[in-house]
């Protein structure tokens, strides 16, 4: 029961700590969504999720977090666009990173969405990680979790290269059809760097889809629900309500058999939308992860290079 209920009670108080320092210094450039994917991979797992160590994922968020910063600081650009260049930067980091840990995806992007102008977003981001990395530690050293080894990914190579670039541009497409159309959090960070993860062959979304977009949406819909129940309409403090959500993201991820973590970062992020938007986020949601479930399929056993459609586009790349 320790293995569980422990990690457990430790992630619900490192989001509920987290969302109720935004509370009382009034800021919600403290609250950083991926950080209830890293606790998911790192605590609600018995072993880390992206099989990396610590060092690897504090500078990974560290790094992204102020080239998303500098995005919205220092490139003059239509939100679109800047989208798609952190998306485009953090994904070739996250290659040449060698580490499987897509989160840091995430945390360029987050704060080009919200136009983030702060430092704060940033020393947040790095506080809060290294908080469940030594926690981690702590839970490894008393037994209550499973020590990962660093396995470093192989080099790109031209085929990975190429998956890169396709990935981009079907995320690009999502950004700009999400922003046209009002739905932004279609494009939601967590549902970019669960379609970076969908991408492998091996990726559960292709295994069981259905269920995969039923999880990240309940997990949407549990965030905004909570929220708009217990803080907006009962005035219970929001670093309540988070807690409460990381509880019910992890009951319905124990009730489907799927440990995603970029649902937990849905979740929390519908405590950074307006109040207007709650009703309608789940929507927007599984509008967005439906789109890149079904876009994952375009990669499949056969490299798409090998196609006649993308072979003039993937030789004139690689030039």
């Amino acid at each position: 029961m320790k293995k569980t209920y422990i990690p457990l009670l430790c992630t619900m108080l490192l989001i509920g700590g987290m969302v109720g320092a935004a509370d009382v210094l009034r800021n919600n450039e403290i609250i950083f969504p991926e950080i209830a994917a890293i606790a998911t991979g790192a605590l609600l797992t018995p072993k880390l999720a992206w099989r990396t160590d610590h060092l690897h994922t504090f500078w990974a968020i560290t790094v992204c977090a102020a080239l998303g910063l500098g995005i919205v600081l220092f490139v003059p650009a239509a939100l679109w666009l800047q989208m798609s260049i952190a998306y485009l930067l953090a994904s070739l980091l996250f290659m040449a990173s060698g580490t499987r840990f897509a989160p840091m995806i995430s945390a360029a992007v987050l704060p080009v969405l919200l136009q983030t102008r702060s430092v704060v977003y940033l020393i947040a981001a790095c506080t809060l990680t290294a908080g469940i990395l030594c926690v981690r530690r702590i839970l490894v050293r008393n037994g209550v979790l499973t020590d990962t080894e660093f396995e470093k990914m192989p080099k790109p190579d031209k085929e990975s290269i190429f998956q890169a670039v396709l990935r981009w541009l079907i995320a690009a497409a999502v950004i700009v059809a999400a922003l046209h159309l009002n739905v932004r959090f279609a494009a939601a960070p967590p549902l970019l760097v669960a379609f970076t993860e969908f991408w492998k062959p091996e990726a559960v979304s292709r295994k069981r889809p259905v269920a995969v977009i039923a999880l990240i949406t309940l997990c949407a819909a549990s965030g905004a629900g909570v929220r708009f129940a217990f803080t907006e309409r009962l005035a219970v403090p929001a670093c309540v309500s988070a807690a409460l959500t990381i509880a019910a993201v992890y009951s319905i991820m124990k009730k489907l058999g799927l440990m995603l973590p970029p649902a937990s970062a849905i979740a929390i992020l519908a405590f950074l939308i307006p109040k207007e938007a709650l009703l309608i986020f789940p929507v927007q949601i599984m509008l967005g992860i439906s789109v890149f479930v079904g876009a994952s399929y375009l990669y499949r056993e056969k490299p798409l290079r090998k196609m006649a459609v993308f072979r003039a586009l993937f030789q004139h790349l690689v030039r």
